[in-house]
């Protein structure tokens, strides 16, 4: 697609009755349209405007499933392309086959499941909150307790390529890490009150998201970690990696004078 569209137009005057030439000709006159201002005046059907002027084919949204649920805070895909979505206000798991079927597959006393993990077995992990602690759900819906933090809230989880899995958790600002046979302890342990994202950038070093400072912290898996960026934001919630190795953050939450006190640990 070219980076810039033109377009004509031909105005013709009316042609009297007798049928002779037009009384007033117009000329044929261009204009040229090539910026996101310009292209943003008008109506997109089925493509999108990127910020550059840039005209791209939009995606198409539609809805797979409606669970029976206030919140829906997580959402996972197995190997089998059942895909899982973690809700509240009463603590369930969903299941979502191709077909659109929804299957509660989990349900605890809490009040919300707030993170979903799955590893290369395909068995599920669901962090709750606020009583956080980690269920395991296997795929024939067996599910039990796989890790308690003797913590309040399960924000986050991720595993890395050994199998262990790195759980963030509130309100003591904590990563921990469980190996593949349940056995867990502190990775790293930060100043904040809540760790609230994980994601893995290159070589093995955990990006986690904060509350309240909004901080971007890079641990590395000696479990050192320190500050990359402060947002002006009081919660990064979402953190990715893109192939080049930038990192996009969500924050929201606007915050007061604060301190920041953890750049080293």
């Amino acid at each position: 697609m070219k980076k810039s569209l033109l377009l004509a137009a031909v105005m013709i005057g009316g042609i009297p009755a007798g049928g002779g030439l037009p009384a007033h000709a117009e000329q044929t006159r261009l204009w040229k349209q090539s910026s996101y201002d310009d292209f943003d005046k008008g109506t997109a059907r089925g493509v999108a405007v990127r910020s550059d002027g840039k005209v791209v084919l939009a995606p198409k949204f539609r809805e797979v499933a409606a669970p029976d649920a206030a919140y829906l805070w997580a959402v996972r895909r197995d190997s089998a392309g059942n895909l899982y979505a973690a809700g509240g206000t009463s603590a369930k798991v969903f299941r979502i086959d191709a077909a659109g079927k929804i299957t509660v597959v989990f349900q605890s006393q809490e009040l919300a499941v707030q993170a979903l993990a799955i590893d290369g077995k395909d068995n599920l992990y669901a962090g709750t909150s606020p009583d956080g602690k980690v269920y395991r759900i296997q795929p024939d819906g067996k599910s039990e307790i796989f890790f308690d933090p003797k913590t309040r809230y399960i924000w986050d989880m991720a595993f890395d390529g050994s199998g262990n899995l790195y759980v963030a958790t509130g309100d003591k600002g904590e990563i921990f890490r469980v190996k593949p046979d349940g056995k867990a302890g502190p990775f790293y342990k930060s100043e904040e009150t809540h760790i609230r994202v994980l994601s893995w950038v290159h070589e093995g070093y955990l990006l986690a998201g904060t509350e309240p400072n909004g901080l971007i912290l890079r641990v590395t898996p000696a479990g050192q970690g320190f500050v990359l960026y402060e947002a002006p934001k009081k919660e990064i919630s979402a953190l990715s990696v893109d192939r080049a190795g930038n990192i996009c953050a969500g924050a929201m939450g606007e915050r007061g004078r604060q301190i920041v006190r953890e750049h080293f640990s």
